[in-house]
């Protein structure tokens, strides 16, 4: 039985001297990695963390948020990562709905939870800081560097919680995904199988790691390749300099990020020629996005599918050849998130969860070991979550003869219009095709005669301009009547959730607590 502590153990015997990470001007070796796990899980267990204990993070995109991961692998510690994006009401509620009992803090983020720590630390909560001036009653480098280096390991079965993370919260409070040991190791083995990654590899990370995006950060625990932190924070000017500067061979993005990456990139002189392979995912990306970053990039792409609930442990995979098929003749592909991955059986199924045929829309359900057993503290929620092994992920999709996956939309996006179902990804990618438009984001917004409307939220990309009545023009002969805007919002930004992802649930429960922004009378 391997479990990913082992996984760690073996780079640091087999690979001590490779690099491990690279952030910023400091570098860790796969010994390092491993010594300092070991160094900080000896110290936890002299705080009284052990097996099932919940260790907490909030911290930028650093190595110590990966040191911390390690220690708590090796302890069978339940790692939590908070995102310093949250608000600090969601942050508190990270911390009291999963009794975290440790919480590790970068300086920068103490004053995120400056009027909260006497109480939190009242209430029992162990505070450590790292960084100059963080002020905790605990330094993480003096925990470091105390006697007793080698801490205790307990057993540890497959079935046994690894990790709680939480959802970024776009609707309500985040929900926190359990993980099990399993699954996270077959996340990162079939993953790192199925992008190709290869130890040689330099694999650029700029996501926020509070949740599924660490274990991005940490494939190099399956082939003991480098990984490249961003440095801090995503920046999409630093990201062209780092995957430059340490000539990156591949990386991943949410499309958000590589939009602006490509906006930089066209402006600028970096040599990407080391770039072999860029995947991307987390949210729809548009036909016009991807044509530009093939263009751009001049490496493979592949697009990934996942979702929390199932440990990131990627659902479907658009590899590189089906984009190039897309290019020769076969457009409508880029559309598709590809066909499922080798540890997972995927299906789509109607309300009742009848199997549907090839070409119908109906919900996705996901069944493999990486799914989660649950949601922490929700019983009614996982009542709804699963269907015996079956877990259903509330997004709709279809299947084509060819066994490709497409999505539509989430089920809580679908736009119900004078009877009409309209999948918001459909118009959102039209209205990527104009060259005015940045991005878009479609969502229904009450309407007193169609019951819902489609209303589009557009920003335009630098010096551009554009008219609604423009861009109706330009959808009317690429969209059906009723998938047609009702409306069109323009916005300097469009709004973002803590993992970089455009926030269409609050743009639409704006619209719907602000109706005077839309033309026409309150439903």
């Amino acid at each position: 039985m391997i479990l990913p502590r082992d996984l760690l153990r073996r780079c640091s015997a087999a690979l001590a001297d490779q690099t491990a990470f690279i952030d910023g001007d400091r570098r860790r070796t796969w010994g390092d990695m491993d010594r300092r796990a070991d160094r900080l899980a000896a110290a936890l267990q002299r705080l009284g963390v052990g097996k099932g204990t919940v260790c907490a993070v909030l911290a930028h995109e650093r190595v110590e948020v990966i040191e911390h991961w390690y220690a708590c692998l090796k302890l069978g510690a339940l790692r939590v990562g908070i995102n310093w994006r949250y608000a600090p009401r969601e942050m508190l509620h990270l911390l009291h709905d999963s009794s975290a009992r440790v919480l590790l803090v970068e300086a920068s983020c103490v004053p995120l939870l400056v009027g909260e720590l006497d109480a939190l630390r009242r209430a029992g909560l162990i505070l450590i800081g790292y960084g100059p001036g963080h002020g905790l009653p605990l330094d993480y480098e003096t925990l470091l560097a105390a006697e007793g280096s080698r801490p205790t390991l307990p057993a540890l079965t497959e079935d046994d919680l690894i990790a709680i993370s939480y959802t970024t919260g776009t609707t309500g409070l985040p929900k926190g995904a359990l993980w099990t040991q399993r699954g996270v190791r077959d996340a990162l083995v079939y993953s790192s199988l199925l992008l190709g990654l290869r130890q040689s590899d330099i694999y650029y990370a700029p996501f926020p790691m509070a949740g599924v995006p660490l274990l991005c950060a940490t494939l190099g625990l399956v082939n003991g390749m480098t990984v490249l932190l961003p440095d801090g924070d995503f920046d999409p000017a630093r990201s062209l300099d780092l995957m430059a500067g340490h000539r990156a061979t591949t990386g991943i993005f949410v499309p958000t990020m590589l939009q602006r990456v490509l906006e930089q990139h066209a402006s600028g002189h970096h040599d990407l020629s080391a770039l072999r392979m860029v995947s991307y995912g987390s949210s729809p990306a548009t036909p016009q996005l991807i044509r530009g970053a093939m263009s751009q990039l001049g490496c493979e792409l592949i697009q990934l599918y996942g979702l929390t609930e199932a440990t990131a442990g990627w659902l479907s995979f658009l590899q590189h050849r089906d984009h190039v098929r897309a290019l020769d003749g076969r457009p409508e592909l880029l559309t598709s998130c590809g066909r499922p991955a080798l540890h997972v059986d995927v299906s789509v199924r109607a309300d009742g969860g009848a199997k549907l045929e090839m070409g119908e829309v109906g919900e996705i359900w996901v069944q493999g070991t990486v799914n989660t057993p649950g949601y922490l503290n929700r019983p009614e929620e996982n009542a709804e979550l699963f269907s015996g092994a079956w877990l259903r992920t509330h997004d709709l999709g279809r299947f084509d003869q060819e066994g490709y996956l497409y999505l539509t939309d989430r089920k809580k996006f679908l736009i119900i219009t004078g009877g009409y179902n309209v999948y918001p990804v459909t118009v959102e990618a039209v209205l990527a095709e104009h060259p005015a438009i940045r991005e878009a984001a479609v969502v229904g917004a009450p309407h007193p005669q169609w019951g819902e409307a489609v209303v589009a939220i557009v920003s335009l990309r630098p010096g551009q301009r554009a008219t609604v009545q423009e861009l109706l023009a330009f959808c009317r002969p690429r969209l059906g009547r009723f998938e047609l805007p009702k409306h069109i919002l323009f916005v300097d930004d469009l709004p973002r959730g803590a993992t970089g992802k455009i926030a269409k649930a609050r743009l639409r429960d704006e619209l719907r607590a602000d109706p005077s922004q839309l033309p026409w009378p309150a439903a």
